[in-house]
């Protein structure tokens, strides 16, 4: 019971690193053109996506923006013909940006507040993989004050301290049972910090033609004192003593992003973007627990997650000079290895396809929507640890929409 019970404690917040949980909605006009954009746009959502394009902002602006990303998996085991869905959940990633200073000025500083990690998922109590996952809940919010300087007219720079805030609240089936057949449940909760940094630079040859390099560093969280809570039968719970905490420490992985921006015809703008995410720090997972017992142990699970990277365009169409429209899509490459799939977010390499448009009621205000849909290619996997094997498909669906004031 040992090996099987803490090897399953312990896969579950691989959600952290997996595609799936990458939220890359911090701008709903970016996610209307697939994702592209760090190039394209000069606004104040470049806090993110190209700190070193904020000093050419020729205003100050302030948005606001939220998604309702729907995530919808199903299992079918090998040699069997039931399907298990994921229950109905909705996550709800949001983002702040704010950008000042003096108007045409040679800098320009802001902040960011954002979820660039997270994800819910539930598989419910009576699936058959209920001891490798129940429920998943996590956030990781992004705290980033940024200052961008422009160096010359075409050439700037920038970067900001990024402080994260991340909880995780998980429950798996536990393999004791009562008399009436109910399995243990225990439920893993944390709150952790980590800091890093996000430096760009931008570089446009006119107000069509531009290139973006950006890198967001590795934050490593730090998960101390979480509540490691045990609902087991009262002739086992010896084991599984009341008031325990874990501390676990969680790799946020490093990204390097590169755009472009050009002209097609006037009205007609495209985007590209390409990424490298450096997955390959995610060897393993380890949990500390504060009290041991013969079955309670300290655990280490293998993860040897690969690096990965994505490719995305769009385009803009502007209609007017208070519409304009988009369209994009990208291909997302899987960090997770068939030996290492988790019911969290059954990864594999993944299609992305969005929309959206903006409407600007007056010259001050900005109402943006967007929509992303994303397919990940149907899976068959056998976990190494705890040996679940089956067939997973999953959809991810994110409508989105953001405000904003312009001054």
């Amino acid at each position: 019971m040992k090996k099987l019970l803490f090897s399953i404690l312990c896969a579950s917040p691989s959600l952290l690193f997996a595609q799936g949980s990458q939220v890359n909605l911090q701008s709903p006009k970016a996610v209307g053109m697939g994702g592209a954009g760090s190039a394209y746009f000069i606004d104040e959502a470049s806090i993110f996506y190209s700190p070193g394009a904020l000093a050419k902002m020729d205003h100050n602006a302030i948005s606001v923006a939220g998604n309702a990303v729907m995530y919808k998996s199903a299992f079918q085991e090998v040699g069997s013909t039931v399907v298990y869905h994921t229950k109905n959940q909705v996550t709800p990633p949001f983002s702040v940006f704010a950008a000042v200073g003096p108007k045409n000025s040679w800098w320009k500083a802001g902040i960011g507040v954002y979820t660039p990690y997270g994800g819910a998922v539930d598989w419910g109590r009576e699936w058959i993989g209920k001891f490798s996952l129940v429920s998943l809940s996590l956030r990781a919010i992004f705290i980033q004050p940024t200052l961008s300087i422009k160096l010359t007219d075409n050439f700037s720079i920038g970067g900001g301290f990024v402080y994260n805030i991340g909880t995780v609240d998980l429950e798996n089936s536990v393999p004791v049972f009562y008399p009436d057949g109910r399995a243990g449940l225990a439920t893993l909760k944390g709150t952790g910090t980590g800091t890093g940094y996000n430096v760009g630079i931008h570089y446009n040859l006119d107000d069509d033609f531009a290139l973006s390099l950006s890198y967001r560093s590795k934050v490593v969280t730090k998960l101390k004192d979480g509540d490691a809570i045990f609902e087991v039968p009262a002739a086992v719970a010896g084991n599984f003593p009341a008031g325990n905490t874990f501390s676990a420490e969680l790799p946020l992985p490093s990204t390097f992003a590169a755009g472009i921006a050009f002209p097609i015809s006037e009205k007609l703008k495209m985007a590209v973007d390409a990424t490298v995410i450096d997955y390959d720090i995610y060897k393993e997972l380890k949990f500390d627990y504060k009290e041991n017992t013969p079955v309670l142990q300290d655990t280490r699970s293998p993860k040897n997650y690969t690096k990965a990277g994505s490719i995305k365009a769009g385009l803009e169409y502007i209609a007017s000079d208070k519409l304009q429209l988009r369209v994009g899509g990208g291909y997302i490459a899987t960090p997770v290895s068939r030996d290492y799939v988790y019911p969290e977010t059954p990864d594999n390499n993944r299609y992305l396809l969005s929309g959206g448009f903006t409407v600007k009621p007056s010259p001050k205000f900005d109402i943006t929507a967007s929509f992303a849909y994303q397919r990940i290619v149907a899976r068959q996997a056998t976990n190494l640890d705890s040996h679940l094997s089956g067939t997973y498909k999953t959809n991810i669906y994110a409508p989105g929409i953001g405000v904003s004031y312009k001054w």
